[in-house]
């Protein structure tokens, strides 16, 4: 650990850099909050309950459904109003987005009905266009109060786009598909962002009890836990899927089965299956279909942390002519295993669909990744959309204005597992070069900024996921990978199933350190500054070898520094950041013999933006 400055207090005080709003301030004085980063004794988030049922139809592309909300107030203040998420407005005709995207009409509501009493809806069947409706309540909706919606709905499914849709009208993948009940937390209130396609989401965490109907020979995969595989598998599938081992990678639903139509069991009489799944303690539910899918399953095996093992089904579902998707179950297990360290995994499966984007998307114990890709390609989107089942899914950050806090948790992630499973391999030294290519210049923006506030020059990319990532691998170098560890282990635990604001991560790491970070915090994550450090000279007497150092950038970081002897011998000293004298510094060694190299941060962990001014050599 380096010896840094300032300690960690447990109240503001006049050194604090870190931008407080007014509103955690008075998150602070009632209780929901503390000056340790851990949640107050006056907590709360808000409950819900989904009961859905809906149907699709392939041959129309098109999602019809009927849903009851039970809504729990647990907020210590009256309602008198509910906002609708309304996400597949954003595919309505004039709709502010993001980028182009399909239009497809966006969300019908056919029926709504708030505590028994129908609203009056529009003529063209919809309450409105807007991503965020509000929803008068007939009657105040009190401390410990619940209330139920009810909502008929429909949409045209479009093709892949922001996240979900399809390809042509085979492989579905169905995200952002119902009407959801907005946050209210103790920060914001009612949080009524509009949807614009970029920006993700933050949810509250509920239960969801969900029915699919889709044609018979479609295999339908979700983030809850299939209640009746024996309904719509047939028996040798439903055997394999009872018996799934970590040993082994089982085909559940193999290619011989779907060629001789054995994909599914046989439908009712109108050829269809009612798919019944089950979440609990999540914050959405997604779900994905296709009359092409191959069907695998494994298991993954991780500590619960008090001395036992949790066990976790891994599916993958995906085209076979796919290249390298034969190994994604693998792929799935070993990362969930890997980032079960810092929290363990808590939901009794994890599936992985094939199709559909680009990249990739997560949600809850669900995500879709695009089809071809090497190896290495796929393990890595793999991994880094797993991880996202600890940030945001466990730790409910809100992804639309604070994307970094998950994207740049899950890169971290992805970048410590992908090491480990390919020997050899240096994710997060790639990542930091990523960054390092527009660090300081016109296309770097701050990493704290919504998600829909970047241009379109791919720097929401870098001030999200890239320049996070690495700023989280130097912190774990300036700490030491025991402190740092413990320190994100510890903001999830705290914050599982719950909000947790940036300050909320900050004041958790100095908490668990010991030590004021705001000197590190502030500048990386608020600004576009860049490190820059330089080895200027050295001066050598008897015994004593003395390493000068400038500071040319606009980040003071500390120093690790390392000397090679004329006789080889290496020596290294780590100086503290307030060991800075203006923007010099001077780091002593005691050394026998004349010093000959030096070199800066010989490991490759701190961002330095120019790396031709970290070593020196002696003339020979």
């Amino acid at each position: 650990m380096l010896p840094l400055l300032l300690a960690a207090s447990t109240s503001l005080s006049p050194t604090d850099t870190l931008p407080v709003p007014h509103a955690f301030l008075d998150a602070l004085a009632s209780g929901t909050r503390t000056r340790t980063g851990a949640p107050g004794p006056n907590y709360w988030t808000q409950g819900y309950a989904y009961r859905i049922d809906t149907r699709l139809y392939p041959d129309q592309n098109r999602v019809t459904g009927s849903e009851t909300i039970t809504y729990v107030n647990n907020s210590p203040d009256t309602l008198t109003e509910v906002y609708l998420n309304l996400a597949q407005n954003v595919f309505a005709p004039g709709n502010p987005r993001d980028r182009a995207a399909p239009v497809t009409g966006g969300l019908q509501l056919h029926r709504l009905v708030v505590q028994g009493e129908p609203v009056v809806l529009a003529p063209r069947g919809a309450l409105s266009l807007s991503t965020s409706e509000r929803v008068a309540l007939p009657d105040p909706l009190v401390p410990g109060a619940k209330a139920e919606l009810e909502i008929d709905w429909s949409f045209e499914v479009p093709e892949g786009t922001f996240r979900m849709g399809r390809e042509g009208s085979e492989v579905f993948y169905l995200a952002q598909w119902y009407p959801q009940i907005a946050v209210y937390d103790d920060l914001r209130g009612w949080v009524r962002d509009p949807y614009l396609g970029d920006g993700e989401f933050y949810l509250d965490y509920g239960s969801f009890d969900v029915r699919i109907t889709a044609p018979a020979g479609w295999l339908v995969s979700g983030s809850g836990v299939l209640q009746n595989p024996e309904e719509v598998l047939t028996p040798d599938a439903a055997r394999r899927l009872a018996s799934l081992t970590r040993d082994a990678i089982t085909p559940i639903v193999g290619v011989a089965d779907r060629e001789a139509g054995r994909a599914t069991a046989a439908g009712g009489e109108d050829g269809t299956l009612i798919w019944h799944f089950e979440a609990e303690n999540v914050r959405d539910f997604a779900w994905g279909a296709s009359d092409l899918y191959v069907w695998d399953g494994t298991v993954a095996e991780y500590p619960d942390g008090d001395g036992g093992t949790l066990r976790s089904d891994i599916y993958t579902l995906y085209r076979p002519d796919r290249p390298n998707w034969d190994h994604s179950a693998e792929y799935a297990r070993h990362s969930i295993e890997t980032h079960s360290d810092w929290y363990p995994y808590p939901y009794p499966h994890m599936t992985v669909n094939e199709g559909v984007i680009g990249g990739g998307m997560e949600y809850p114990m669900i995500t879709i990744i695009g089809g071809g890709r090497t190896p290495e390609s796929l393990y890595g989107v793999v991994s880094h959309e797993l991880g996202h089942m600890w940030w945001p899914m466990v730790a409910g950050s809100d992804e639309r204005n604070f994307a970094w806090m998950d994207e740049g948790m899950a890169s971290f992630a992805e970048d410590l597992a992908f090491d480990d499973f390919f020997e050899g391999s240096n994710s997060g030294l790639n990542t930091m070069n990523g960054y390092l290519r527009i660090a300081g210049t016109d296309a770097e923006t701050p990493s704290m900024r919504s998600a829909d506030l970047y241009g379109p020059f791919g720097n929401r990319g870098m001030a999200s996921y890239g320049k996070p990532a690495t700023v989280m691998r130097a912190l774990r170098a300036i700490l030491g990978p025991e402190v740092f560890d413990e320190a994100l282990k510890t903001y999830t635990r705290r914050w599982a199933f719950k909000h947790p604001n940036p300050l909320d991560l900050f004041w958790t790491f100095e908490d668990v350190s010991g030590q004021d970070l705001d000197w590190y915090f502030h500048p990386w994550i608020y600004t576009t500054g860049v490190m820059d450090q330089a080895v200027t000279g050295v001066e050598q007497s008897d015994g004593t070898a003395t390493v000068i150092l400038a500071d040319r950038g606009e980040i003071p970081m500390p120093a690790i520094v390392e000397v090679v002897t004329d006789t080889g011998r290496r020596s290294r000293a780590i100086m503290s950041v307030g060991e800075w004298n203006g923007r010099t510094a001077r780091v002593a060694f005691q050394v026998s013999g004349r010093v000959v190299e030096v070199t800066l941060d010989p490991d490759r962990s701190l961002p330095d933006v120019n790396r031709g001014d970290n070593s020196w050599a002696a003339m020979r």
